[in-house]
């Protein structure tokens, strides 16, 4: 190899006022990946030779890249088809926690800021250099300044290097080969009450409304900017809180937080006490309000799972979500069967029952399991000093906000007269005297009495009572 005419002095004016020697380093940061000119030989002491690359668009079986995430994961079968969009998918908000993976994209190695290089030239050791590439994806060469190498392959690299040395030296025997990969960019981030992340070397981003696969995208889009071709994976691994709405017939509605990492509607109606007596549970609505301001709903069945002993569907809800349960036509109860409906996880197991007994003294709590019926509680009743002839039935009936009575014929019951055998529900009264007439007329002129809630509703019976 011989110094073009005319480019000696250049050359040695460059190496003498630089003082520049690096010499061919021997030890690396990790096992190097070199790229060497097709035609150039191995000889004893140089360079080790390339490492061969996977077959283009292909990583090696460690750096495969996780399948992206589906916000749709969260939807039970059989509930998918036929649902709302909007409903079908989980929307990031203020609270959520993401964990954000970068890998390097598939096929061949391309450079990037936080990658190391060595070059090396054969017979010049002066021009022999190792650097690391800055944010810009640029490293500074002896004798040629500023190069970017930002997206190129070890190969793209080195033939540039050596086109630029070809302009000193003639035919220069360039090897490069990468010291140490730049680390991985992952990181975990929590959505600000304004909805937004800070994404390293990126700065600010919403995420707020989106779901993961549009905020996986917003993401990669903006770490291309700083990145080359990043492979970008998201999952979310920690929700915001989640406060639902509750109403209609369950036994306590209002407002729940929810504490489940994937909340469903049968997690609602455990927190509100089940549904209650005439819920219809074939026509439940989830409603949900939109980032612009739009609402969608839903109708879910969760009756007829019940009935076919199949899988009952379950939305993940999220927070500011609205479940409204109908209340049950009568001219469908003889299709709707309730005790099926007491006895599965829609309801609460167990119903207390107050029993104001003036033959036995005193209120007393009785608890029964969901699905019993009036028979049941006379089981626990003296009937020998207890008028069964006209037994009370009080319950709290929230849409008109005050009590309402049935007059039973506990003797019929115990003989066997279904009409009067009926279903209690969670917070009833039975009221038993002496005499119901002279006894507690003064209870029952009262009952009708309004009041705010159930809860003063029982009230008034444990003031009575003392």
């Amino acid at each position: 190899m011989s110094i073009v005419p005319g480019c000696r002095m250049r050359l040695f004016n460059a190496l003498s006022s630089t003082g520049l020697y690096v010499g061919v380093f021997l030890v690396t940061i990790i096992q190097p990946v070199v790229a060497q000119t097709p035609t150039q030989k191995q000889t004893p002491g140089q360079i080790p030779a390339p490492v061969p690359s996977p077959p283009a668009g292909q990583l090696p079986q460690q750096q495969q890249p996780p399948a992206p995430p589906s916000s749709t994961d969260f939807v039970a079968p059989g509930l998918r088809e036929g649902i709302s969009p909007q409903l079908n998918r989980y929307l990031l908000g203020p609270g959520d926690s993401i964990n954000v993976l970068v890998q390097r994209p598939p096929g061949r190695y391309r450079l990037g800021a936080g990658d190391s290089i060595g070059v090396s030239v054969l017979r010049f050791p002066d021009l022999s250099f190792q650097a690391a590439i800055n944010p810009d994806g640029n490293i500074i060469v002896p004798l040629l300044g500023r190069v970017s190498l930002k997206g190129l392959t070890l190969e793209k690299a080195q033939e540039k290097i050596r086109s630029g040395y070809n302009r000193f030296v003639v035919d220069p025997n360039v090897t490069l080969s990468l010291l140490a990969q730049r680390p991985e960019f992952n990181f975990s981030a929590q959505l600000n009450p304004e909805g937004n992340i800070i994404v390293p070397q990126v700065g600010t981003i919403s995420l707020q409304g989106l779901t993961l696969e549009e905020a996986q995208e917003k993401i990669r889009l903006a770490l291309s900017r700083e990145l080359v071709d990043p492979v970008v994976s998201l999952s979310l691994i920690g929700q915001r809180p989640v406060q639902i709405t509750i109403g209609g017939e369950v036994n306590r509605p209002g407002i729940y937080p929810v504490n489940s990492f994937t909340p469903r509607v049968s997690d609602a109606l455990f927190l509100a006490g089940g549904s209650a007596m005439m819920a219809d549970l074939r026509q439940v609505q989830v409603r949900r309000k939109l980032v612009d301001g739009s609402v969608v709903s839903q109708t879910i069945d969760l009756y007829t799972p019940l009935q076919n002993g199949g899988e009952v569907p379950n939305l993940r809800l999220q927070d500011g979500d609205a479940i409204i349960v109908p209340r049950r036509e009568l001219a469908n109860d003889a299709t709707y069967d309730r005790a099926l409906v007491a006895r599965s996880t829609l309801a609460t197991p167990q119903i207390r029952i107050r029993v104001l007994n003036y033959a036995g003294g005193g209120i007393v709590t009785v608890p029964l399991p969901n699905g019993s019926t009036f028979i049941d509680v006379l089981a626990g009743i003296n009937t020998d000093s207890a008028n069964l002839n006209e037994i009370a039935l009080v319950r709290f009936d929230p849409e008109r906000g005050r009590a309402v009575k049935q007059t039973i014929n506990g003797k019929k019951v115990l003989s066997g007269d279904v009409s009067q055998n009926v279903p209690l529900q969670d917070n009833d009264i039975i009221v038993v005297g002496r005499s119901l007439i002279a006894k507690i007329t003064n209870i029952i002129g009262t009952i009708t009495r309004p009041f705010f809630d159930v809860r003063t509703f029982l009230q008034f019976f444990g003031v009575y009572d003392r």
